[in-house]
């Protein structure tokens, strides 16, 4: 039993505010590291170091690792360098287990193939031309020829995707998407171990735990499973109705805000390139080139700039000692700095390889949702771009989540 379910509190005990992530005091300093300048030069002295020293570099326990190939080497090597130290302890009490919070065994083995089988058997046609239409709808609704591309835009389009893929919606819209988000920001992203931010997560995983287990009991009683990825495990029998609640939960808490944070950052670095807003324009009818401007906007902002993994052994990478219970922090956006793996990585290419990106994980653990951001973030930016982008505010942030962010159109 998770946490989550013996915290011995009921849904309607639970407030709105009690689950809504507050938004960030801002600031100069904050928004400074915010945005995308400072990171960006920090990375590119990460990877010019990295190609210089040639190594992973350690600061105490921890050992950053800079260089493509190391990173993917690291990732690989999923034996040595395991994910359940880092991040499992907390995906189980919210959730319970779950795939991104496993490492290599029979019960990952089974329940990740249930998912990607699932996954396969959904048609997601319906899922792209809803996520075109009600882009096209909420620019030509845009009031005062301006549009938050977060909160108005991008959060709930990718809301209404994951009800549609996931089979499972909250009382209301506001409400499913701070469920996700809380769970999100402890389980992935709370390192420090903040109390409030694992406060949050409790409560919202209790709402999140009745939504599914509801749905769930109310298909098996009618027997109509339904085409989404809930009825396609249910109907598959790989999982007990435990284990398909914790794979869409699992699966459903970073599928809003990581399309909504790319996306926010993709249209940040377009406002601030008159370059890249050009070549984007022009190819934005471009199915292909279109997806490369967004993979090559989004690695000079990545939404999630570094991986980390925990050594259960002593070993080494590349020339360096690793020691049992080392932290080992893979440098994802120095990463794609790598000229060896990114030419000329200061140019913007749109024909680069897609493998070579490492936006969404690698090795055991990529994301499990990337078939649909392929092509949910395209088509979200290009209707931006193709409307006009004539100016991009600043964003406004709720703890490390995009949470408004307005562009004004050109005309």
């Amino acid at each position: 039993m998770s946490a989550a379910s013996g915290l011995g509190i009921g849904a309607a005990d639970i407030r709105a505010a009690d689950i809504a992530t507050p938004a960030s005091p801002g600031g100069f300093f904050a928004d400074l590291f915010a945005g995308p300048t400072v990171p960006a030069l920090v990375a590119r002295a990460g990877a010019w170091l990295a190609a210089l020293w040639g190594d992973p570099i350690r600061v105490g326990s921890k050992v950053i690792v800079a260089r493509h190939a190391h990173v993917s080497e690291l990732l690989a090597r999923d034996l040595e360098f395991r994910i359940a130290p880092v991040n499992g302890a907390r995906i189980e009490a919210v959730n319970g287990p779950f795939v991104l919070g496993m490492d290599r065994g029979a019960t990952l083995a089974h329940e990740r193939r249930a998912l990607y089988q699932g996954l396969a058997h959904v048609d997601l046609g319906p899922m792209r031309r809803s996520v075109a239409e009600e882009a096209a709808a909420r620019i030509a609704q845009a009031a005062g020829n301006e549009i938050d591309v977060v909160g108005g835009y991008a959060r709930p389009i990718a809301a209404h995707t994951a009800r549609a893929l996931f089979g499972v919606a909250g009382p209301d819209e506001q409400t499913f998407m701070d469920v996700a988000r809380a769970v999100f920001a402890h389980i992935f992203l709370n390192l420090s171990g903040d109390k409030a931010i694992e406060a949050r997560a409790l409560r919202a995983a209790v709402l999140m735990r009745d939504w599914l287990s509801a749905e769930i009991a109310r298909r098996r009683a009618t027997g109509d499973f339904g085409a989404d990825m809930m009825g396609k495990l249910l109907a598959g029998r790989m999982l007990d109705d435990d284990g398909v609640r914790r794979t869409l939960g699992g699966m459903l808490v970073g599928s809003i805000d990581t399309t909504a944070t790319a996306v926010a950052k993709i249209v940040v670095m377009i406002g601030k390139d008159a370059a890249l807003a050009r070549k984007i324009a022009a190819d934005v009818d471009d199915e292909i080139r279109l997806a490369g401007w967004c993979r090559e906007a989004l690695r000079r902002w990545p939404h999630n700039p570094i991986l980390i993994r925990r050594a259960v052994t002593s070993t080494r990478l590349a020339d360096v000692d690793i020691r049992e219970g080392d932290d080992v922090i893979a440098w994802t956006q120095a990463a794609m700095l790598d000229a060896e793996a990114f030419p000329d990585p200061q140019q913007m290419r749109p024909d680069r390889p897609v493998a070579a990106y490492l936006h969404f994980g690698g090795g055991l653990h990529p994301c499990a949702g990337r078939a649909v951001n392929a092509f949910q973030i395209p088509l979200l930016v290009g209707a931006l771009v193709r409307r006009g982008i004539k100016s991009i505010g600043p964003v406004q942030w709720a703890g490390p989540f995009p949470d408004h962010l307005t562009m004004r159109f050109e005309r």
